[in-house]
């Protein structure tokens, strides 16, 4: 390679000299100095650590640049902080500089997809202390002010956040009565257990937790600041110790304790939240943790993938196929070439002359060039925005009232069905928002086969959306004066029961999940004359949070009762003795 230094940095015995591969890799005179060649820019590489290559290991360079032809060409989770991820990598080249010995490997494909098993609360808002068990389809029902949304929000809080919570994501408002002296503790515990090594040839270790601790610091110069410690876990609650180094000649490899919570493992977690503002912005492509953003990265994944080609007429007009992510390359070619006005062209000039000569390089004799080029096919996808048009008049959907706006973004959580994506954590809040009662069924019904696939948790205020027979999907949720409890069902489930339930336990029967007290008749007769007597008592059962239900008669009443008595409401029941 005929190349030199040149530029600012460069000694006077360097300048002009050819580059040798000492100086190319050395790490001072990489930063110092520019390298050019009759090519053009020239990267640089860094010094790599001269060490004992291992039997069988890879240089740093063949790691983070996918040619270790052991590699598999799996196809990881799509990562939307980096379109240049490799077949292999668990982390984004740009995340981590590709000189550092630090790579991370995950150990391959899951079996089934990671799901949030449990969830542990400690004086977050109204959770004071709160410990439940999470099922694949969890509905959390209660009334308003309960700590409903709290529950959903301290998944959310430190889950979705593109590079992970900080500090300032929690303020002393969030913890619970305000209390300076008390700690926020959140802990997440998935199944199967996440698979973590930074080493590729190192044995992976389980993560079963994330703990995430908003405290203070007990010593140091910022003792008494407020911090966020994060920590990753295995079963015994303890932080596993990984290999971080193979060894030379003559030593053992080194481990140490895995600190913090690594990037790759959060990616593990794919977390979609909605709530209850349904603004469309919020779900386009162009949104960090949106469905649109997740189903376009598989669309974008799987467009450059050889076998998705375009027939293309030749010079000679014969047809020929033609990958289809090198057409895209192509006309984009000829559209930046249109945009290209000597008003574009004036202002990349004068960005690159003025950038050159802040490092003291002459823009015309120097082989350096600097101009504007347009991004990845997932960049375009991010740009995508959904236009309505209504008799000739087109508008952005983001600009129409919130009842369309809501429909869209439901019409898009149906598409995430068909399209059946899997292994996402989905977070909604009142999804029956907007919606007559049919809807209602309907989404109920898209919901659950998500939930095949994908764990789904969401509040709801409707009897629609708890229509199930395994009552132990329902988290019953209450707030006294020590804060927000969950109530779930320990009645067991066997076969019959579920069968029962399956048939009667209706949505107008599935109110008594939303009871403070509940009333048990037999038919409609009881139904209809009870409420009468009630209000001659001047007794108003709707403002008491009572319900009356009929569960279709008395061979139902006690399975209606032990069900609504597992969740600890007050029950009674009226009957007769006709049988």
């Amino acid at each position: 390679m005929d190349a030199t230094w040149k530029g600012l940095g460069a000694g006077p015995r360097a300048r002009g000299r050819p580059l040798t591969r000492a100086a190319m890799i050395h790490p001072r005179r990489r930063a110092r100095a520019v390298c050019f060649s009759g090519r053009g820019p020239v990267r640089v590489r860094p010094a790599r650590r001269r060490c004992r290559r291992v039997p069988g290991s890879l240089r740093r360079s063949e790691r983070f640049f996918g040619r270790d032809p052991r590699i598999s060409h799996r196809h990881p989770r799509p990562s939307s902080r980096a379109t240049n991820k490799r077949p292999g990598l668990t982390r984004p080249r740009f995340a981590l500089p590709f000189w550092s010995s630090r790579a991370c490997y995950s150990s391959g494909p899951r079996e089934r997809p990671v799901r949030l098993k449990s969830l542990r609360v400690e004086n977050f808002r109204s959770l004071q202390t709160l410990t439940i068990e999470l099922p694949q389809v969890c509905a959390i029902v209660g009334p308003n002010n309960s700590g409903k949304s709290n529950i959903l929000e301290a998944i959310r809080r430190v889950l979705a956040p593109e590079w992970g919570p900080r500090t300032r994501d929690f303020t002393e408002d969030d913890v619970y009565l305000r209390d300076e002296t008390l700690d926020i503790e959140i802990e997440c515990t998935f199944e199967p257990p996440l698979e973590y090594r930074r080493l590729k040839e190192a044995d992976p270790v389980q993560i079963e937790r994330f703990r995430f601790v908003f405290d203070r610091y007990k010593i140091g110069p910022q003792t008494g600041t407020r911090r966020l410690e994060q920590s990753s876990l295995n079963a015994a609650g303890e932080k596993p110790t990984i290999m971080t180094s193979y060894g030379r000649k003559g030593a053992a490899p080194r481990f140490e304790p895995l600190i913090g919570i690594p990037q790759d493992l959060r990616d593990a977690v794919p977390l979609v939240h909605i709530g209850i503002d349904r603004s469309l912005r919020r779900q386009l492509p162009s949104a960090q943790y949106s469905l649109l953003r997740r189903i376009f990265e598989g669309i974008n994944e799987r467009l450059h993938h050889p076998d998705q080609t375009v027939k293309v007429r030749d010079r000679q007009g014969n047809e020929k196929d033609v990958p289809r992510i090198e057409r895209f390359q192509q006309l984009i070619t000829m559209a930046m070439n249109l945009l290209r006005t000597d008003e574009f062209n004036k202002l990349e000039t004068s960005i690159k002359r003025n950038a050159l000569e802040q490092l003291g390089l002459d823009a015309d004799a120097d082989a350096i060039d600097l101009y504007f080029t347009p991004l990845g096919t997932m960049d375009f996808y991010k740009s995508l925005d959904i236009i309505i048009k209504d008799h000739g008049f087109a508008i952005s959907a983001t600009e129409v009232g919130e009842g369309f706006q809501n429909a869209i973004v439901l019409a898009v959580l149906r598409a995430f069905e068909e399209t059946r994506r899997s292994g996402a954590i989905l977070l909604i809040e009142e999804p029956e928002m907007f919606l007559h009662p049919q809807m209602q069924r309907s989404l109920y019904k898209t919901l659950h086969k998500i939930g095949e696939t994908n764990q789904v948790i969401y509040t709801t205020h409707s009897p629609h959306f708890v229509s199930v027979p395994d009552y132990r999907d329902v988290l019953l949720v209450r707030r006294n004066e020590e804060g927000t409890y969950v109530v779930q069902s320990s009645l067991s489930a066997d076969n019959k029961r579920r069968q029962k339930f399956l048939k009667e336990l209706d949505p107008e029967r599935s109110e008594l999940f939303f009871a403070k007290r509940l009333l048990l008749v037999e038919g409609d007769t009881e139904k209809l004359a009870l409420p009468e007597y009630a209000a001659g008592l001047d007794i108003d059962l709707d403002r008491a949070g009572a319900t009356i239900v009929e569960v279709g008669g008395k061979r139902n009443l006690k399975d209606f009762a032990e069900l609504a008595i597992s969740f600890q409401i007050p029950t009674g029941i009226v009957y007769d003795k006709d049988s």
